[in-house]
């Protein structure tokens, strides 16, 4: 609109009062700030109007739309994301925020690109929490986190397998100590799933950890999901009498023990080993877990994007071939914010094994679903996820709120077993599609396509895996 005695341009709505949410409980949780709104005392004098303003939409942006958004003028935008981004967003903002302004040309954070939140008495309905973290458009990828004081229904949980945008799920039951409540997760479950139509669509990574129920039946449900290409299970002994042959049976390898807790480990599991030194393997793991939690750590981090999939593979990264990079985030910013439970990074780990996946196989689960990936978001010599990530974790798994191995002893003390579970076909099936596009960017300083060819060679390969292991012997 125009107002001729002021010679003022401006745009006006109209919100009906019903449409503002009544807060109870966790109905509203993604459009509900983690941290209610801090007012500082100023400087003397009245507070300028495009401070006003912004305090306002921030303080409502839980009401806001797609519509409302995309009408504000792109300076406005990012002064009200900044302001939310430093008191912390909720997810309804965050989605309205990276979908418009990762396109922009202004500087990014990893704040705008990864977005987490922990609850940690959830009291709803399952569907309450995945509604939000669903996009039919994919663009977002969603990891969740299911763990002690859930008590979802079996039939809540098959709900799960029809999340479109799910890429990451952890069903982890909570440690001895902690005595709460948690879903049953059994291969009937998993079935289920399996038996759907079209399960887990763009699911990579699949993480189960119970004391029982699960056994080694189920790897036979999992590989029914297209692309899944990381199985990690804590189980019963007694109920997985033999994985590796059950594996080889359903198309999985199963990965050597030791390092049970590195990410680094995990990674490694899909690279092979022909640029490095054993005896710096140890160094090199725990310089890589260093680097990659500290940098999820970091919301303020400067992300850059480039197009046409150049981006540096973070297999460089892992053979010891970008190491002269300096690090460009915070080191120490993970570990300042751990004050509680909702400071802890636990999203690095499917953070980083989503995007490291995607890169192996060119994102091609994301393209046969007509999802544009060939723009790819990097931090230093990091490539992240091709889309932006959307984590949540429900409930508490031990002492403290979360832990990153919660432990099971009730049941005796070597009654359970962790195993995890590759199937490299997925990926290389992918890398034969991609073959050509990689072979023509072996000019690059990164040499891609040699180390494409190299990984082709799955059963003439060393992996890092199996040399760790004779490392702890």
């Amino acid at each position: 609109m125009f107002d001729k005695s002021s010679g003022q341009v401006f745009r006006e709505w109209t919100v009906p009062r019903q449409t503002f949410t009544i807060h109870r409980g966790d109905r509203d949780w993604s459009r509900r700030r983690p941290y209610a709104l801090f007012t500082p005392r100023g400087t003397k004098g009245p507070r300028s109007l495009i401070d006003m303003a912004t305090h306002v939409a921030a303080d409502n942006i839980g009401d806001a739309t797609e519509h409302h958004v995309e009408a504000m003028p792109a300076r406005l935008l990012w002064r009200v994301w900044r302001f939310l981004e430093a008191r912390g967003a909720c997810l309804h903002a965050w989605k309205l925020f990276s979908k418009i302004l990762v396109a922009d040309d202004e500087d990014k954070t990893l704040g705008l690109y990864r977005f987490r939140q922990h609850i940690c008495h959830p009291a709803e309905e399952l569907r309450i929490y995945t509604e939000p973290l669903t996009s039919s458009s994919i663009d977002f990828v969603a990891h969740l986190v299911i763990s002690g004081g859930c008590q979802f229904s079996t039939p809540e949980l098959l709900c799960l397998a029809g999340m479109k945008s799910l890429g990451v799920l952890e069903i982890i039951q909570p440690a001895d100590e902690v005595r709460a409540t948690f879903p049953q997760v059994s291969d009937r479950l998993i079935r289920g799933w399996a038996e759907m139509e079209n399960p887990f669509p763009l699911l990579r990574v699949l993480r189960i950890w119970r004391d029982q129920d699960t056994t080694q039946e189920s790897l036979r449900w999992v590989t029914k999901f297209p692309s899944l290409a990381l199985y990690d299970v804590m189980a019963a002994r007694d109920d997985w009498p033999d994985p590796s042959g059950s594996a080889l049976e359903q198309g999985w390898e199963m990965a050597g023990s030791g390092m049970e807790d590195s990410l680094s480990r995990y990674l490694m599991l899909f690279a092979p080993l022909e640029q490095i030194r054993s005896s710096r393997l140890r160094d090199l793991a725990r310089r890589v877990d260093a680097d990659l939690s500290s940098l999820c750590g970091d919301s303020r981090c400067a992300v850059k994007f480039v197009t046409g999939r150049q981006a540096p593979p973070l297999l460089d990264y892992l053979t010891d071939a970008a190491k002269a990079f300096p690090p460009t985030w915070d080191m120490e910013a993970s570990s300042r914010d751990v004050g509680t439970c909702h400071g802890v990074t636990f999203e690095t780990w499917a953070f980083w094994l989503y995007a490291f996946i995607g890169q192996l196989g060119g994102d091609e689960d994301l393209r046969s679903r007509g999802v544009q990936a060939d723009t790819q978001a990097v931090v230093g010599p990091f490539t992240l996820p091709s889309k932006p990530f959307a984590s949540l974790f429900l409930g508490h798994n031990g002492r403290g709120g979360i832990t990153n191995t919660p432990s099971y002893v009730s049941r005796g003390l070597f009654a359970t077993k962790r195993m995890a579970f590759t199937r490299p076909r997925i990926l290389q099936s992918q890398e034969e599609t991609l073959l050509p596009r990689k072979k023509s960017r072996e000019t690059t300083n990164m040499a891609w396509g040699t180390l494409a060819e190299h990984s082709l060679r799955s059963k003439k390969r060393q992996r890092l895996d199996d040399v760790l292991q004779s490392l702890t012997r």
